[in-house]
């Protein structure tokens, strides 16, 4: 018989915990109501803030094409938190994005040094990706050597 683990104690210090820097990156449903995105965002700012972190910076990039569609969505709107907050306070963030998941379609948080936070902020915020490709040209497809192969079927016997 497998023991069981000791339950999780959670504690509303945050004096003995270290704060350390992170950028969340969410993606919202495009077809929610813009009034529910801003919910979630001042929702997150004021767990950061209550947890004894700072909000740096908040890009907010549009609506972006996604590499695969995630809840029937092929578009989401990409926002990006940079922010200093402790490992508690993430995972409390963590637990309200995935309960809005008819809202927030992906979210990762991403630890980053400290100096990395200062370069958002002296530049005003999280510059955008560039495409570089030409317009119309889509992204290699990956695979083995030679590309774009069936691969499996029955070989001659």
């Amino acid at each position: 018989m497998r023991s069981r683990a000791p339950p999780i104690e959670t504690t509303n210090s945050t004096e003995d915990v270290p704060i350390s820097s992170y950028q969340i990156m969410m993606i919202f449903n495009p077809e929610a109501d813009a009034e529910r995105h801003q919910e979630i965002l001042a929702r997150v700012t004021q767990l950061i803030q209550d947890g004894g972190g700072e909000v740096a910076n908040t890009a907010e990039w549009g609506r972006r094409k996604i590499a695969y569609p995630i809840a029937k969505q092929g578009d989401g709107l990409y926002v990006i938190v940079s922010c200093t907050t402790s490992p508690p306070v993430l995972e409390e963030i963590s637990r309200v994005l995935a309960i809005s998941k008819d809202i927030v379609l992906r979210a990762l948080p991403i630890k980053v040094t400290p100096a990395e936070i200062e370069a958002v902020v002296k530049a005003g915020g999280i510059p955008q990706p560039v495409d570089e490709r030409p317009e119309g040209e889509s992204r290699p497809r990956g695979g083995r050597r030679g590309g774009g192969g069936g691969g499996g079927g029955r070989r001659g016997r």
